[in-house]
């Protein structure tokens, strides 16, 4: 049979086969001393055989009808016959529940079956019967899972509570009751029966989450902050995805598809990196992402509930494909609200407004009809009239193969589903309990302006509340709507969705399904260059010299599963971040004076354990006597890399495993230096033809274990103004063999 559970890591709704019939461990253990008939039910029922399994169960429950065992192996084998079987398998285990009222087994599976009925109705008896079996016995099997995806109400927590608090002696409970008090905004109470409870077991991550979210939400920051990094320390302990449930609203589809694959030892780590890699600001103490998250999700969880859990909306990925199309009855409110604007267009024979145009792009792509704005109704209306020659205006109208042609749709040409995937859809609503408005929220936090309904305010049909278009500067106009509302019975979608209707509404939705934001600004322009040197502690790792253009300089390696969790700062705008060689995210922000930037870069650290090799190249405003190392080339480095028409440019580079001869090294340096209109696309070339090309033969004291340092220096008197490329080849002329190359881009003015 088919049997409809809650996952507990994401309560996303799914459907699991089982071949066995769903009895409980307790008839399980007792199956030798069933009857005969029940037995042979049972196996029949387990070896697929479900016409032969109904016969003998329903026989049995006629002779026996006070036996409530007969009953739950008949529904196991109703239920087993879906999708007619499902009203027969609810009346046998009602019956079950009847004779044994305080079993939570029968009551339990009654919920089972409305969770696979779906709709109103299966809500409702799924709904009633998780309550009387978390009544019953509040640790029963998936109960307390499957419910929390069906309340969405404050009704329905207060009423939980209460039937939670006579068994509030046990730590789980009171843990969920807390839980509760928390959605409820009740933090001092809910506070007490978690610090109860952590008494018990100080390491629980999932009551160690909860007293952060509590604190964070109540706004004690400090707190909240300290409870969360404990559970992060014992997250390798959880194996109820706790922290993860908690950020899985605002995961990116890859993010969702990788923490499958994150091994237990590292979840603390991973979802230290999640919130790393969204720090709005890294010079502040405070990741402020994490307090602002749980400031949204309070927001949203008051005002933008998942009113309809078990609508196949939600459940079924068919059902949402077959719902991305709009009906006609939207296209036609869509119309006649939103593309018409008051432009003074002349009137239709009707008396109806032409539909207008929003701005000078949509001129140029719609060209509507005068007639394109009409209902259906009125369209059929207008036919009659002709029909019966009452009216020539309309006769003439139907005349014309144009006056009917609406604006182009847009959204017929986006396919909705490269947005709609399992991983950015399915699961977000029903994780978090917010509706799509819900989700927008806590990724980008409060609209700057929201506008209901259409914008023809001539037109009383276009005032509604079944529309709203969220607008934010950074990421444009998000529109909301709900089809059963617009679509005159044809569509049965109840709450509020994302519902683009052109192509900015559409990129919207993508970003909000795919990616979040912090609330604070960050508006500074700047750039970052990046060279790779040899980690002096450890041979076979990297050093990553970052240098910002401008300003303070604060960053952060981020990985998967790896990466350094420390955050470097540098007023002078240069630092230097060794790390293990692997593929990382580089956090750059930049600072000057209240203002802020921040960039993300894919990184790849290489590895220096096979040698020979050199480093990448730094460019120095210096003078031809000073020497250059390691020690002071952050303070010397050119952060903008231009020089002035005086300046004497200094090029450094390392070189790593040279042969030594006695205590010398002897190489060849080739220099090339090409003027560039593009540097993008001549660093990656192989062959520069046209490069002005300076070759050295170098012999070098050798120190071992210490890197040969090769400097020259270019005076920029000697070159043109404009933007160059410049590349260095090195070759051990002892061993015969190539270092490698670097290049680096730079301006003269």
């Amino acid at each position: 049979m088919l049997r409809l559970h809650i996952s507990r890591s994401s309560r996303v709704v799914t459907c699991q086969a089982v071949t066995s019939v769903l009895l409980t461990a307790s008839l399980l253990a007792q199956t030798d001393s069933l009857p005969i008939e029940l037995r042979a039910a049972g196996d029949a029922l387990s070896a697929g055989n479900v016409a032969k399994a109904i016969d003998q169960s329903q026989r049995y429950v006629w002779s026996h009808p006070q036996d409530p065992k007969g009953f739950l192996i008949l529904g196991d084998a109703y239920a087993a016959r879906m999708p007619d079987g499902r009203f027969r398998a609810i009346d046998a285990y009602t019956a079950a529940r009847r004779l044994t009222p305080n079993d939570p087994d029968p009551v339990y599976r009654l919920a089972q079956m409305g969770l696979r009925l779906g709709g109103a109705d299966g809500e409702r008896i799924a709904g009633d019967n998780l309550e009387r079996v978390l009544k019953l016995d509040p640790l029963y099997m998936d109960a307390w899972d499957e419910w929390l995806t069906l309340y969405r109400n404050a009704g329905g927590r207060r009423k939980m509570i209460d039937l939670l608090s006579p068994h509030r002696d046990n730590s789980i409970v009171r843990a969920r009751i807390a839980q509760l008090l928390i959605e409820e905004e009740r933090y001092g109470e809910a506070d007490r029966l978690l610090d109860s409870s952590l008494v018990v077991d100080s390491t629980n991550v999932a009551w160690l989450a909860l007293r952060s979210e509590s604190a964070l939400e109540a706004g004690d920051t400090i707190v909240g902050l300290r409870f969360y990094r404990r559970a992060l320390a014992n997250a390798p302990l959880d194996s109820t995805d706790a922290l993860w449930r908690q950020v899985l609203g605002i995961a990116t589809p890859d993010e969702i598809r990788m923490w499958v694959n994150v091994p237990s030892s590292e979840k603390g780590f991973w979802i230290e990196n999640f919130w790393a890699r969204r720090n709005p600001n890294l010079f502040a103490v405070v990741n402020d992402r994490i307090v602002s998250h749980f400031a949204r999700l309070r927001y949203a969880r008051k005002h933008y509930p998942l009113m309809f859990p078990l609508g196949l909306y939600q459940r079924s990925s068919i059902a949402r494909t077959l719902n991305l199309e709009p009906s006609q009855a939207e296209r036609e409110w869509h119309l006649r609200c939103e593309v018409y604007q008051a432009l003074a267009p002349p009137t239709s024979g009707l008396d109806l407004p032409l539909p207008g145009v929003s701005d000078a792009r949509e001129l140029a792509r719609v060209s509507p009809g005068a007639y394109s704005t009409l209902t259906s109704e009125e369209k059929e209306a207008l036919h009659f009239a002709a029909s019966n020659r009452r009216d020539a205006r309309a006769q003439q109208a139907l005349r014309d193969p144009f006056a009917f042609s609406p604006a182009v749709f847009t959204p017929l040409g986006l396919d909705l589903r490269d947005v709609d995937t399992a991983a950015a859809r399915v699961g977000y609503n029903l994780s978090t309990g917010l509706d799509d408005r819900g989700i927008m929220y806590l990724r980008f936090g409060p609209p700057e302006a929201v506008k209901y309904g259409g914008d023809n305010t001539l037109d009383p049909r276009c005032n509604t509340t079944e529309v709203e278009r969220w607008s934010y500067s950074a990421w444009g106009e998000a529109r909301f709507a709900r089809p059963a509302g617009l679509s005159a019975g044809a569509r049965n979608v109840s709450e509020e969705i994302f519902r683009p209707m052109n192509e900015r509404q559409f990129e919207a939705m993508r970003l909000g399904l795919t990616r979040d934001a912090p609330s604070e600004p960050a508006p500074l322009d700047f750039g970052v260059w990046l060279a790779q040197f040899r980690d002096q502690l450890d041979s076979t790792h990297p050093d990553l010299v970052v240098i910002s253009t401008r300003g303070e300089l604060a960053a952060r390696l981020v990985g998967m599963l790896s990466g350094d969790g420390t955050v470097r700062r540098s007023d002078g705008g240069a630092l230097m971040m060794p790390a293990a060689p692997g593929n990382y995210v580089l956090l750059a922000h930049a600072r000057v004076g209240d203002s802020l930037g921040r960039l993300s870069l894919d990184v790849r650290l290489r590895s220096f354990d096979s040698l020979p090799a050199m480093s990448d190249l730094l460019l120095f405003n210096s003078n031809v006597g000073d020497s250059i190392d390691r020690s002071n080339m952050l303070d010397r480095v050119q952060r903008d890399l231009t020089f002035g028409h005086d300046d004497a440019v200094r090029v450094y580079a390392e070189l790593y495993g040279l042969t030594p001869v006695g205590n010398r090294v002897r190489y060849e340096a080739t220099y090339r230096l090409l003027r560039t209109t593009d540097p993008r696309r001549d660093v990656v070339k192989d062959v520069w033809p046209d490069a002005t090309v300076i070759r050295f033969d170098r012999e070098q004291l050798f120190a071992p274990g210490l890197p040969v340092k090769e400097a020259v220096n270019v005076r920029t008197w000697g070159i043109n103004p404009g933007q160059y490329v410049l590349r260095l080849e090195i070759v051990d002329k002892v061993a015969n063999k190539s270092l490698g190359r670097a290049t680096i881009a730079f301006r003269a003015r």
